[in-house]
């Protein structure tokens, strides 16, 4: 998928997420079927069975997976799309939560069935989701609740009971008949003394007098140590206990009467979650594909290696000395080690070849003793080859010997260090 491609699908993603922040159900749908074919348009639409892993991680990979914060900021997001769209559920929360990890559990499939190289279908990847959905949970109940309107409360001051309705004015005094003297006023009660506080501001005798109907108080006596203690604990925290019984108790019936109005909805719930998570479960079991293996044409055969160059040593023919010297008036021409070794004196007309009786040639160097017993000299070959295969060249030395030539008295008539020359034989 081209770049351009890409950024178009991620603006109309994005305008699709503001479009249903306003609460359009058509704009959240369209996000979720768009985000889900995403990734099959990444491989042109080609998908396969997912190979999921179902391990559920430890704690070190639990910790490793909460730092993927991209996922974790998509998927708050997603929740508050979700939020919103169930603004008229009774348990909106956890509605969009549900549909937060249906979501993130469509993601890794679709990873999984489009992407084997790049993406993967893992458990572990439903962690950053689920905590992306959690805080963004948490955020909204903190702002739902400063937010929140206070309830009015209508105050009513009580009126007294003992307080009688005052009498109704006569429209006419009564006047006494003459001649009566009428009694006179009774003297006004006695002004009630008030008694000041004392200096230290230590408080002091009440002034105002106790109501008839205030019960007497009396003194509470000791609380009793040792075993009488103990039972009163004891029974304080029973009282405790059944108290907590009976608030679970109506928190249970409130739960169940609210499911009892609302059992459509829970049983519609149910039942698309159970759908869903088999048919996730019959994807995740399905097996894989078997590889499709292309015959590869056999390669063509190795050419054999090519033979061993023949050694100096072992190759036919004979070798020439740089300098050929005469003695007892025979002239040394030339050496032969192959198929036998002997030696060549040359005189004008003749040429006698002398056998080697002592003869030992080696890859690398060779030692020969001639004797030529009709004129009374023997010749001694002592040398090393520099180069040990065979060579053409006819201006290279290949053999770099010794030669050392005795009479029958062992006297030395020639000695000198000769470099050889190979020719092909004849």
């Amino acid at each position: 998928m081209s770049l351009l491609a890409v950024r178009v699908g991620a603006g109309v993603l994005v305008l699709l997420a503001l479009v249903t922040l306003r609460g359009k159900r058509w704009a959240y749908f369209a996000f979720v079927v768009l985000g889900l074919l995403y990734f099959p348009a990444q491989t042109h639409f080609r998908v396969h069975v997912p190979k999921c892993e179902q391990i559920l991680p430890t704690v070190q990979v639990l910790v490793l997976s909460l730092h993927n914060y991209a996922y974790i900021a998509l998927f708050a997001g997603f929740y508050w799309m979700s939020w919103v769209q169930f603004r008229r559920a009774d348990a909106r929360g956890v509605w969009a939560l549900l549909a937060t990890l249906l979501v993130g559990v469509l993601v890794e499939i679709a990873e999984g069935m489009t992407m084997p190289g790049r993406g993967h279908c893992r458990v572990r990847d439903l962690v950053p989701d689920a905590a992306g959905a959690l805080g963004a949970a948490l955020l909204l109940a903190v702002w739902s609740w400063l937010r929140r309107k206070p309830a009015y409360v209508r105050l009513v001051k009580p009126r007294s009971a003992t307080a009688p309705y005052p009498a109704a004015p006569t429209s006419r005094a009564a006047v006494p008949p003459r001649g009566v003297v009428p009694p006179p006023p009774p003297p006004p009660p006695p002004s009630r003394r008030v008694v000041p506080p004392p200096p230290d501001f230590s408080p002091g005798p009440s002034p105002v007098t106790p109501a008839a109907d205030m019960a007497p108080t009396h003194e509470v006596a000791p609380r009793e140590r040792g075993v009488g203690g103990a039972i009163a604990a004891r029974r304080a925290v029973v009282q405790h206990l059944r108290a907590i019984l009976g608030r679970l108790k109506e928190m249970l019936r409130r739960l169940w009467g609210t499911i009892r109005r609302h059992r459509r909805t829970v049983v519609v719930g149910g039942i698309t979650l159970a759908l869903v998570g088999a048919g996730a479960f019959v994807i995740l079991s399905l097996p894989a594909p078997a590889p499709v293996v292309t015959e590869q044409p056999a390669p063509p055969p190795e050419p054999p290696p090519p033979p061993p160059r023949p050694l100096q040593s072992e190759a036919e023919g004979y070798y020439e000395p740089s300098y050929k010297f005469t003695v007892s008036d025979r002239r040394f021409t030339r050496l032969t080690l192959r198929p036998q070794p002997f030696v060549t004196f040359s005189r004008i007309g003749t040429r006698d070849e002398v056998g080697c009786a002592d003869a030992r040639i080696s890859p690398a160097a060779v030692h020969l003793r001639c004797e030529f017993e009709r004129v009374g000299i023997a010749v001694t070959i002592e040398g090393q080859f520099p180069s040990r295969t065979v060579t053409s060249r006819l201006d290279a030395p290949v053999l770099d010997a010794m030669v050392t030539v005795t009479n029958t008295r062992g006297e030395t008539l020639f000695r000198a260090r000769q470099p050889f020359y190979w020719h092909a034989p004849d």
